[in-house]
């Protein structure tokens, strides 16, 4: 009786077909995992907009009117300015009407309180309406951008000095100030985006249509860095906005600042068609600092706000006086765009190829 033994195995040339198939089939999967993440990501995002949008609508179709950032009048005389550049953001006014009505209740009627030591870089945010400040909601984060939790519990204890003691929750998502064309990128002022300050905006004002004109976008959150006069990285503009502290900018005078009379804008800065915004923030920049986003519930174009005169995703920073005044761009984590809603309700992804007149229009409500 013999005994047969046999043997299965690979020839060498087999073994590496084998490993070559192998890899070509990981090579194929691995970018379709990456794009069904990025799809979620850009899916998730485009509902938290969507969300907000709606929100906006319901509280249209009770105060008939879309919400708009309040604003307050009070000179804090021990700074030497007045803040009714600041107030409550479009997001903490809707939401009532996106099952967070008990977090909209703790807020106080008055935004900022002049003798708290809130720090929050333009004012004083009042005692009551803290707790909200620090409420993190996952309907103001883009998914894609994966530094914003870190950025509200870095703001206070890394970066912002001792006088601010409490972290704020940051947020993604913005409203439309303006095309930034003339004096559009003055959101303390009444402009011709959708969303400005002290006065609302109907329906019948939308003389551009609903469908034309934007509503929200999303931006990516800074880095959480104070005034440094170190620029952003050339390859991550997006992480810190430009400013000047000091030379080559005209400021309105405390009798015109932001009274009833305002007048728009920063003294001889007018941005027409030839604007060249990236020479002027290479000329007019010595510092630059990482508060984009950093609160949701301030309504102010650094924190809430954006304008179309850039578009989307810019490969220069955004830029801004010492009083937030300036030109903040739609940009996202997003592969080649940002999510937009508008003022009709619905939303849609624009590429950042999109003609930079068409963009700009739909930043107008004209």
């Amino acid at each position: 009786m013999s005994i047969r033994k046999s043997f299965l195995g690979f020839t060498l040339i087999e073994l590496l077909t084998i490993i070559a198939v192998v890899g070509i089939l990981v090579g194929l999967i691995l970018p379709a995992i990456q794009w069904s993440r990025e799809a979620a990501r850009q899916n998730q995002c485009a509902d938290n907009i969507k969300q907000l949008t709606l929100s906006s609508q319901k509280y249209y179709e009770i105060k008939k009117e879309f919400p708009y950032y309040t604003g307050i009048h009070r000179k804090l005389e021990s700074h030497g300015y007045n803040t009714s550049n600041i107030g409550y953001s479009v997001q903490a006014a809707v939401l009532p009407y996106m099952e967070q009505a008990a977090l909209f209740e703790t807020f106080s009627e008055a935004f900022y309180e002049p003798k708290t030591k809130l720090w929050m870089w333009l004012g004083f945010i009042e005692n009551s309406s803290r707790k909200a400040a620090q409420t993190d909601l996952a309907v103001f984060r883009c998914p894609a951008d994966s530094d914003a939790v870190k950025f509200s519990s870095e703001l206070t204890t890394k970066n912002c000095g001792s006088g601010m003691t409490s972290p704020v929750a940051s947020g993604n998502y913005m409203v439309c100030n303006g095309s930034g064309i003339g004096y559009n990128y003055d959101h303390t002022v009444l402009n011709n985006g959708l969303v400005g300050k002290k006065t609302a905006r109907t329906l019948a004002m939308v003389t551009a249509g609903a469908a034309n004109t934007l509503f929200f976008s999303e931006a990516v959150i800074g880095d959480a860095s104070r005034y440094n006069n170190t620029p952003a990285e050339q390859d991550k503009p997006w992480r810190r906005t430009a400013t000047v502290k000091s030379k080559n900018i005209t400021y309105r005078g405390e009798s015109t600042w932001l009274t009833d009379a305002d007048i728009p804008g920063i003294e001889g800065l007018e941005a027409n068609e030839e604007f060249d915004l990236p020479t002027f923030i290479t000329v007019n920049a010595d510092n630059w600092f990482g508060v984009r986003g950093f609160s949701w519930i301030i309504g102010d174009s650094y924190s809430t706000g954006f304008s179309t005169f850039s578009l989307p995703n810019p490969n220069y920073p955004d830029w801004c006086d010492e009083m937030g005044i300036g030109f903040f761009a739609a940009r996202s984590f997003h592969p080649n765009g940002v999510n937009v809603s508008r003022a009709d309700g619905s939303v849609t992804f624009i590429p950042n190829s999109v003609e930079r007149k068409v963009w700009q229009e739909l930043g107008s409500i004209k």
